[in-house]
C-alpha cells in the first residue's frame, strides 16, 4: 500500500470516530431534557436513528427487565410502523393531533467522562487523548420545542376499544412470548420546531491534540485536516427529543383493547375480563398494601444476603471496591454490561478491551470475580447457571447503574455517620409512608452532601417539627439507593 493511501486511511478512520460523537451527544441531551422537563412522564430518544421511528400512534414495546420489590426496571423498544398496522382493520385512526408550545431549550452542559455517558464518549473519542478525569462541554441550541399529542384522549380510547388486535401479526406473536413485555402506543412527542444544533465546545485545543495524535499514527497533521475534525450535528425540524405512551391492555383470547390511562395500572396480555386490574397475575401492577410494605426489608435482605454470606475479609474488600466504583459511574456502566452478559450466558469479551476504558481496574475486577466472572486466556467468561451471588451482585450494580451520577458522587462524599443516617431514612421511606423522626441518628443526613440526596429524591426535611417526610410517589430509584446504602454503610 502506498504511503499516501495509508495516511488517507488513518485520517478517514479518525474522521469517522469524530463523526460518531454525534451518537453520544444526542442521547445525552435528550436524557438531560427529560430529567429537567418530565422525568416521571417522558421517555428520552436513545439515538438519532431511533428518533425517526417515534411518531404519535406508533408502536412501542415496554419490557420489564429486572424485578425490584414493588417496581421493575424498564426499557422501551420503538418501531417504525403505526398501531393500526397491527389491528384486524388497518384503517388509519380518525383521532386528530394537536400541537402546542412546550418550552425553549438551549442548555450548555458539561459531562464528566467518568459519568454515565463517559464510556460511550470515550469509545468515540479514544483518539483525542482524553482521560476519565476530563470533561466535555456540549451546547444544545434547540430553540422552541413543541408537544404534538392526541387532541381528544377520550375519543381515541373509544376508537381503540372498537378495534381489535390481530393476534396473528408477527410482532404481536413475538411480544406475547414474554410475559414481561407490554404493547404501547405513542400518545405524544416533543419535537424541534426548526433546525437545531448540538455541538461540542472544545475544552482543549482539539487542533493541537488531534495533530499530535495523527502524527503518532502516521496521519496528516495539516491545519486543514484538524479543521475537518470539528464536526457539529444539525437536527432537522421535527426531530423527536422525547415521547410518552399509553400502555395497552389486551384480551389474549379475542384481541380486545383497552388503553391504560392511569399510572397505577399496567397493560399486557391476559386471559381474564377487561375489568380485572392485574395482568396475568402480575402483582407488581398494583400499589403495595400495608402488609406488603412491612415485608419490603425482608425481600431486600433475601435478594442481597449472598453479599453478607461472604467471608469477612472478602466481604470487606467487596464493600470497599463498591464504594470506589461509585466515584466513576462509567466503571459501573461497564461492569453492569458484563454482568448482564453473564446472566444471559453471552459473556465472552476480551479483558484488555475493557481495561482500556476502566478507571478503577482493581476494584472492577474484584467485584466481577466475586460474582463468578473468570479470565480464560484473553477472554472474560462466566460458566454455569446463575448463582445467588451473581444475582445479588448484578442486582446491586444494576441499582448503582440507575442512580444518577451526581447522587452516586454525593454518596461517595458522605462520611460514615451520614451513610448510616441515610440508610435509616431510606429504610423507613421505602417500607413506609410515615414521617421519619429527625433525631440524633438521622440528623447527620440533613448536612451537606447527604442533604442533596434527600432533596433529589424528594424527601422533605421539617426541622421545626423534627421530621422527614417521604415522597408522595416512590420510584424504583428509592429502592436502588436503599440497596446501595444497605450494602456499603
Amino acid at each position: 500500500m502506498k504511503e499516501e493511501d495509508s495516511l488517507s486511511n488513518n485520517a478517514e478512520l479518525l474522521l469517522t470516530k469524530r463523526d460518531n460523537f454525534s451518537s453520544v451527544m444526542f442521547p445525552a441531551v435528550c436524557h438531560q431534557f427529560v430529567n429537567a422537563m418530565g422525568k416521571d412522564t417522558l421517555i428520552p430518544s436513545s439515538s438519532l436513528e431511533e428518533s425517526t421511528r417515534i411518531s404519535p400512534f406508533n408502536v412501542v414495546a415496554k419490557r420489564r427487565k429486572r424485578r425490584w420489590i414493588f417496581f421493575h426496571k424498564i426499557e422501551y423498544s420503538t418501531y417504525d410502523f403505526p398501531l393500526y398496522d397491527l389491528l384486524n382493520s388497518n384503517a388509519v385512526f380518525e383521532s386528530k393531533l394537536e400541537e402546542t408550545a412546550f418550552c425553549s431549550y438551549n442548555p450548555e452542559s458539561t459531562y464528566s467522562l467518568s459519568g454515565k455517558f463517559g464510556v460511550d464518549i470515550m469509545k468515540d473519542l479514544m483518539d483525542a487523548n482524553l482521560s476519565a478525569s476530563d470533561k466535555v462541554t456540549i451546547s444544545a441550541k434547540l430553540g422552541e420545542v413543541n408537544l404534538v399529542q392526541v387532541a381528544d384522549p377520550d375519543n381515541f380510547m373509544s376508537e381503540l376499544m372498537t378495534r381489535k388486535l390481530n393476534m396473528n401479526h408477527p410482532l404481536v406473536k413475538q411480544i406475547r412470548k414474554s410475559k414481561d413485555t407490554v404493547l404501547c402506543v405513542i400518545r405524544g412527542v416533543i419535537q424541534t420546531t426548526d433546525n437545531a444544533e448540538i455541538k461540542r465546545i472544545q475544552d482543549k485545543d482539539l487542533k493541537e491534540t488531534m495533530s499530535e495524535k495523527v502524527t503518532k499514527e502516521g496521519g496528516n497533521e495539516s491545519g486543514e485536516f484538524s479543521e475537518n475534525m470539528k464536526k457539529d450535528i444539525t437536527l432537522e425540524k421535527g426531530t423527536t427529543l422525547a415521547y410518552k405512551v399509553w400502555e395497552l391492555k389486551i384480551n389474549a383470547e379475542n384481541g380486545a383493547i383497552e388503553p391504560i390511562m392511569t399510572a397505577e395500572l399496567e397493560g399486557g396480555f391476559h386471559h381474564s375480563t377487561m375489568d380485572d386490574i392485574n395482568t396475568d397475575g402480575d402483582e407488581s401492577s398494583t400499589s403495595p398494601t400495608e402488609q406488603e410494605e412491612t415485608s419490603v426489608l425482608q425481600h431486600l435482605e433475601e435478594q442481597l444476603q449472598p453479599l453478607f454470606d461472604l467471608p469477612e475479609a472478602e466481604g470487606q474488600l467487596l464493600k470497599l471496591s463498591l464504594l470506589k466504583l461509585m466515584t466513576c459511574h462509567s466503571d459501573v456502566v461497564l461492569l453492569s454490561k458484563l454482568l448482564v452478559q453473564a446472566e444471559t450466558g453471552t459473556l465472552k469479551e476480551e479483558k484488555e478491551k475493557y481495561n482500556e476504558l476502566i478507571v478503577n481496574k482493581a476494584e472492577t475486577w474484584t467485584v466481577a470475580t466475586s460474582a463468578g466472572i473468570k479470565t480464560e486466556g484473553e477472554n472474560l467468561v462466566y460458566e454455569g447457571e446463575i448463582t445467588p451471588i451473581l444475582a445479588a451482585v448484578a442486582h446491586l450494580v444494576d441499582a448503582m447503574h440507575d442512580v444518577e451520577t451526581q447522587d452516586l458522587e454525593k454518596l461517595c462524599q458522605c462520611n460514615e455517620d451520614q451513610l448510616k443516617a441515610l440508610t435509616k431514612i431510606f429504610k423507613s421511606a421505602v417500607s413506609s409512608s410515615m414521617p421519619i423522626p429527625l433525631d440524633t441518628e438521622t440528623s447527620p443526613a440533613v448536612e451537606d452532601p447527604a442533604d442533596g440526596i434527600l432533596s433529589d429524591m424528594k424527601l422533605t426535611v421539617y426541622k421545626d417539627n423534627g421530621t422527614i417526610l417521604p415522597p408522595e410517589t416512590k420510584t424504583h430509584i428509592h429502592e436502588c439507593i436503599y440497596c446501595i446504602l444497605h450494602c456499603v454503610s
